[in-house]
């Protein structure tokens, strides 16, 4: 080998890894929003401060597409005087059964009721529920949003991270 293709071929491998990259892991958790709340506007923000918080978790991805956990958001102004004086939002969290979980269960010889309800409820449904109060601004409420969605991570999520490290 001459010497130029030998620096030709350390060129060539040193380009190639650099351009090569690593997939980024999959997420640990795929988590789905419904937001109720009448001005169009204001729901539209708290969804997007919600997909943030939840992003920066780093392992979760928002997506309505086979989630994990569904998060069913509700909020409230409470006014008085003709003017805003609070927030109230409430979050509910549900699990989903995995893809194909009702086909494994029927493809399974099963002998009674009782066998059927125990492989049900191997999954919760649901998970836990945040109730907050926040002042009347909207930073008030953004504050909110990420106090609930480190609640969430707290009491739902990083208890399913754990127990994945321990069955690995």
């Amino acid at each position: 080998m001459t010497a130029r293709t030998a620096i030709a071929l350390v060129f060539f491998l040193a380009t190639t890894s650099v351009f090569a990259q690593d997939d980024p892991p999959p997420p640990a958790f795929r988590v789905a929003l419904e937001v109720s709340l009448r001005d169009e506007d204001l729901k539209e923000r708290v969804s997007k401060y919600l997909r943030n918080e939840l992003r920066a978790l780093g392992d979760v991805e928002v997506s309505a597409e086979n989630p994990d956990y569904k998060l069913y958001v509700m909020l409230t102004e409470m006014r008085a005087g003709g003017g805003r004086v609070a927030y109230v939002l409430g979050i509910s969290v549900t699990s989903f059964f995995p893809d194909g979980y009702f086909d494994t269960i029927l493809r399974k010889d099963l002998s009674n009721a009782r066998e059927v309800s125990s492989l049900l409820e191997a999954v919760p449904v649901y998970e836990h529920q945040f109730l907050s109060l926040a002042g009347p601004s909207e930073a008030n409420l953004i504050e909110t949003v990420t106090s609930s969605i480190a609640q969430l991570n707290t009491h739902v999520l990083q208890p399913k991270r754990s127990k994945r490290v321990q069955d690995n």
